[in-house]
């Protein structure tokens, strides 16, 4: 059970991300859901899962993909949409893994979503749900393994 709580107008979120980048750091690795919107590669949290836990599991359901990760961002959303306010907590880990290991366009392995590589120079044409982390991943602020908290407010 994923830990997500809804009420009319509002939805909460806990979710896991993954800041992949390839390993001259030129490009990052992106999730595209049924052509809307893109993220970064993860998901949400089960109820009694711990963070790091999260995304293991989500790398390996969707990409088979195991890979050294370090938390990076805790971040607080507060995003809307026409319909929906959002709120999500979200922990982001970083990695760097080599870029034949995903093809470019590569399907899901649950078939939700593909994913694809973006030069980082090119990243701010993306509208990426993690506004913060995508600014801090086009910025290159992302120079060490310092534990950043971050809060984004749209309302």
């Amino acid at each position: 059970m994923v830990i997500t709580m809804q009420e009319e107008g509002t939805r909460f979120n806990a979710r896991v991300g993954a800041i992949i980048y390839n390993e001259d750091k030129t490009k990052i690795l992106i999730e595209n859901q049924h052509n809307k919107r893109y993220m970064f590669p993860g998901g949400r949290i089960d109820v009694h899962e711990e963070s790091k836990t999260a995304i293991e599991r989500e790398l390996i359901e969707e990409l088979n993909l195991k890979a050294n990760l370090n938390l990076k961002y805790i971040v607080e959303m507060f995003i809307k949409s026409p319909k929906t306010k959002y709120h999500e907590i979200g922990f982001y880990f970083v990695t760097q893994i080599k870029e034949n290991l995903i093809s470019n366009n590569f399907k899901s392995l649950d078939g939700d979503s593909y994913f694809v590589w973006v030069s980082i120079d090119n990243l701010d044409q993306y509208n990426i749900l993690a506004k913060p982390i995508q600014d801090k991943v086009t910025n290159n602020e992302i120079t060490n393994n310092t534990l950043e908290h971050i809060v984004y407010r749209e309302y």
